[in-house]
């Protein structure tokens, strides 16, 4: 049995809590420095909704499937490890959290960009997309693909990462830039009364309280 946040404990710094838990958006966009801590945080909140909402599926996209297993073993697994061996599993590509004595299983499907066609069939109650600059360079990726995963169940999207710039190398618009103005742009007072779905957020390195700024300021 798993009893709600008594046998896991989340432990993200004060900014990754406003992102996390302050306001509430159904779309959040985070554009970032280095070193931030994002990629951790949102793995440490992925396991913490698995566990407390219970019997939900989500989604992680990353890069490459290479990095997926580095962020897996770094970040994932000394959390699970937390809790009780029966309680989780992982195949390839596949996070599975046993809850409510054994009677709910959540599911996390990890899924890398640049094998799109595995991306596709199911629907979502979270989807995380990590280095959004990079995964985001595909437009397709996001309207054929993922966007059309978030229908199911309304699902929570969290879009993440270093900024590569507000245009691509065809010169056209960046997507994860696009994706950010909708949550940093406010409604026009014509739309008054329309809930606004979208938040953006915007932090730099210096925004990580455990990073020494002095050491960023040598770099």
């Amino acid at each position: 049995m798993c009893p709600k946040n008594e046998m896991f404990s989340i432990d993200l710094h004060e900014v990754q809590k406003q992102i996390f838990m302050g306001k509430a958006a159904r779309f959040k966009i985070i554009a970032k420095g280095r070193r931030f801590g994002l990629t951790r945080g949102l793995a440490l909140f992925a396991v913490l909704k698995m566990i407390t909402d219970g019997g939900i599926n989500v989604l992680w996209v990353d890069t490459i499937y290479s990095n997926i297993e580095r962020y897996f073993d770094r970040y994932f697994r000394p959390e699970l490890k937390k809790l009780s061996g029966k309680m989780w599993n992982k195949n390839k590509s596949e996070l599975k959290i046993i809850t409510n004595n054994s009677d709910t299983t959540s599911v996390l499907d990890m899924r890398s960009a640049d094998r799109p066609e595995n991306l596709e069939g199911f629907g979502y109650h979270l989807i995380i997309i990590n280095e959004a600059g990079i995964v985001l360079k595909n437009r397709n990726l996001w309207q054929e693909s993922i966007l059309p995963m978030t229908l199911d169940y309304k699902a929570e999207v969290i879009i993440g990462g270093t900024p590569k710039g507000k245009r691509t190398k065809k010169n056209e618009k960046h997507l994860f830039y696009e994706l950010y103005g909708r949550g940093d742009t406010p409604l026009h007072p014509s739309q008054e009364g329309i809930k606004n779905d979208w938040v953006s957020f915007n932090y730099s390195s210096y925004d990580n309280p455990l990073l020494d700024p002095n050491d960023i300021d040598e770099l």
